[in-house]
């Protein structure tokens, strides 16, 4: 797990992910679809929090997707069947809307399809 160092005013600081964080997969193939693979929310809810959650890479040949549980939680979904081994590196992106703000995490979704 990384985390962005505090920023002074700096515009360009603040738009950068507040933490990003690796997670490592591993499924069988031809897992039955839709399944539920990874949850990610803020570690404490606020009321009033809201997110928005989505694949910003890795995702090209669309196995996979996001769905929102609520306003503080959301969920990647593998959508299709992987039918061979193979590797996945997806990078989802959280903004987390609080009080009039914004910040952003990151995690970066090793994921590892065995026979």
């Amino acid at each position: 797990r990384c985390e962005r160092l505090p920023c002074n005013e700096n515009k360009e600081c603040q738009s950068l992910p507040l933490r990003i964080t690796y997670y490592h997969l591993s499924f069988p193939t031809n897992i039955q679809v839709p399944t539920d693979i990874f949850r990610m929310g803020p570690s404490n809810a606020v009321p009033g929090d809201k997110i928005l959650l989505s694949i910003i890479s890795g995702n090209q040949e669309g196995f996979f997707t996001t769905k929102k549980v609520n306003n503080h939680s959301g969920i990647v979904v593998m959508q299709r069947q992987i039918t061979e081994p193979r590797d996945h590196l997806l990078t989802i992106q959280m903004q987390l809307f609080r009080h009039g703000t914004v910040n952003t995490f990151i995690a970066k979704l090793f994921i590892f399809v065995s026979a």
